[in-house]
């Protein structure tokens, strides 16, 4: 499994020349390492010259850095917004010398650490990233709620109890798109499926109108990224 996506700052400095954004953020975990956000002045050039003075003390201090870090671009915040949004994430490391050296013999020293050693930290190191990202998403998600609580009245035990129908419109969504893209299916799938569909959708529109937009964004995360959905739906039956 490939570890760092990206090893050594020309590296990295290729792949940035290739994207476009408005600020740039280093993490280790969820600790946040660096962090630039262009103004009126500053171009992605100027992002990338940051983020290379950034590294030049890091590797000054440690010519042999190994550590796995996260590279998280944004954009800013669309007409009415208030945060920068996030676009493109990559994994990488400072020192280039970790590809020649990783599979190199030394012999007789107590200290050796082996490639797969290595890879191992290094994994332990991704997967600890991914969770903090995700995390960090539930956290900015369950902070926005708090800015704005509800009152729980009528209205709100009414859009409880549409609420707790999501998984089920969820799972019927996902068959519904199984079916279509598999018709072979389609004789073991329950035929009225698509009217159920439309009246929980119908329910959900009385609390949220632009509930087809946000399955069809739900849906695209389905299918591109499996990994993610079957997380969130894992924490939204959780609740």
């Amino acid at each position: 499994m490939k570890l760092a996506e990206f090893i050594g700052v020309e590296a990295i400095n290729e792949n940035l020349e290739n994207l476009n954004f408005d600020a740039i953020g280093v993490y280790q975990g969820k600790l946040e390492k660096f962090k630039k956000i262009a103004t009126d002045d500053c171009e992605e050039a100027d992002l990338i010259l940051a983020f290379n003075q950034w590294a030049e003390r890091m590797l000054q201090s440690n010519p042999i850095n190994s550590q796995l870090y996260a590279i998280q671009l944004y954009e800013f915040p669309k007409e009415g917004g208030k945060n920068l949004r996030g676009t493109t994430s990559f994994t990488f490391m400072l020192c280039d010398k970790v590809k020649g050296n990783i599979n190199a013999p030394v012999a007789n020293n107590n200290n050796f650490i082996s490639a797969k050693e290595l890879n191992l930290a290094l994994e332990n190191q991704r997967l600890a990233f991914e969770n903090s990202l995700l995390q960090k998403q539930l956290d900015e998600e369950e902070d926005f709620e708090e800015e704005e609580p509800e009152e729980i009245g009528a209205i709100g035990q009414i859009q409880n109890a549409v609420m707790a129908k999501l998984p089920q419109l969820i799972d019927m969504l996902i068959a519904g798109f199984l079916t279509q893209s598999n018709p072979t299916q389609s004789k073991n799938m329950n035929l009225g499926i698509g009217s159920n569909i439309d009246e929980l959708i119908t329910e959900f529109k009385v609390i949220n109108p632009n509930i087809e937009n946000d399955l069809a964004k739900l849906l695209k995360v389905a299918k591109e990224k499996p990994t993610l959905f079957k997380m969130l739906i894992e924490n939204l039956r959780a609740m």
